[in-house]
């Protein structure tokens, strides 16, 4: 009995370690080089936008996946299947024409840089690797499936020159951003009500990041467990109310009311959609729908975090159903990040446009 007990231990030992919230996936030097090769043939026609590219990544992932190894295509299946919170992606090769400016330069100067649209389509083609398809919602980011991260509208440690009065909460300023998925709030898998869901993953990749600030992850699962039952069935009562988007489209978009904050996922047991900054409850939900909200937050405080300081050389997929994430302020103006959202093959969303794939938000 010692033994089979001791087996047992053992055996869950070694399950809790393969099974942990984040995984990694290196390339090697002739991996990372093709990659690099397949991303400047999408960045030549314009980037993840252009009409074209959504095949030219679907064919460069296939190839890839050619040269993984079993444990890397392992860790690749996992992500598809929806059971991590974090896929980092290492080994990747630096692009030689971004060289660290003195300031950063204006938003529009870098949407057009074809090493910034390199960088992007590589993401593109990360994405594809676990089963994931780049989109944009016609409601954000004014249709683009790029957005660039930095802070373009001030509100960072260090003032800009022409700081604004008003600032804007979103990735495009230098605000502490706290807890949060990225919108639309109404749903995570399946469209309601003609809403797509929310974005099954989003990926990050540095650009500029001179003072290695992290972008930081907390994964759900550990919340929702250490909660209980009650308060999570609490959660996916439909008493709880968001604001409209500082990233949405002028006249697009609008405050949500009466949705939940976790949903049960036939595919991944979860998904859970929140912004700490966003969200409440309402004044008239039941006690025990309040007592579960603020626990949430007290379980959000206190969680452990996964950070991690992006690069040229790494990307950052973040499932967007099964963790937050959330940064400081931002401390170097030059920091410069690309994001990318992914629909995953499980999700069904309302499609406006095929190629590039547009979302109605």
């Amino acid at each position: 009995m010692e033994n089979l007990l001791d087996f047992a231990v053992a055996s869950t030992k070694e399950f809790a370690t393969k099974n942990t919230e984040l995984q990694k996936i290196v390339f090697d030097q002739q991996q990372a080089r093709s990659l690099q090769r397949f991303a400047k043939e999408i960045a030549d026609i314009g980037g993840p936008q252009a009409v074209g590219a959504k095949t030219k990544a679907a064919f460069a992932a296939s190839e890839l996946k050619v040269s993984l190894s079993i444990e890397q295509h392992a860790v690749l299946q996992r992500y598809s299947d929806g059971l991590l919170s974090v896929l980092v992606y290492e080994g990747l090769e630096k692009v030689n024409g971004l060289a660290l400016p003195s300031k950063l330069p204006t938003l529009e100067n870098l949407e057009n840089d074809t090493d910034v649209l390199l960088i992007a389509a590589r993401n593109q083609i990360l994405l594809k690797l676990v089963d994931h398809k780049t989109f944009a919602y016609d409601i954000e980011n004014d249709g683009k499936l790029v957005r660039l991260v930095g802070n373009f509208k001030g509100g960072g440690a260090e003032l800009l020159e022409d700081e604004p009065r008003k600032l804007e909460l979103s990735s495009h300023s230098g605000l502490a951003l706290g807890p949060h998925t990225e919108t639309p709030y109404w749903c995570s898998v399946k469209a309601v009500d003609g809403h797509s869901p929310a974005p099954s993953a989003l990926i990050l990749s540095g650009v500029w990041n001179p003072a290695k600030e992290p972008t930081t992850v907390i994964p759900a699962a550990p919340l929702l467990e250490k909660l209980g039952i009650v308060n999570t069935l609490a959660l996916t009562s439909k008493y709880f109310h968001f604001t409209r988007s500082d990233s949405f489209v002028d006249g697009m978009g609008e405050d949500g009311r009466f949705v939940s904050i976790v949903d049960f996922d036939e595919n991944s047991g979860f998904s859970l959609r929140f912004n700490a900054y966003r969200f409440s409850v309402d004044k008239d939900a039941p006690q025990l729908v309040k007592t579960a909200f603020a626990k949430l937050l007290e379980a959000i405080a206190g969680a452990d975090l996964i950070k991690y300081s992006l690069s040229q050389e790494s990307a950052m997929v973040i499932n967007n159903c099964r963790a937050l994430h959330c940064r400081d302020v931002v401390e170097d103006n030059r920091r410069l990040l690309i994001r990318l959202f992914g629909s995953s093959k499980f999700a069904q969303p309302v499609v406006l446009s095929q190629d590039p794939l547009i979302l109605r938000g």
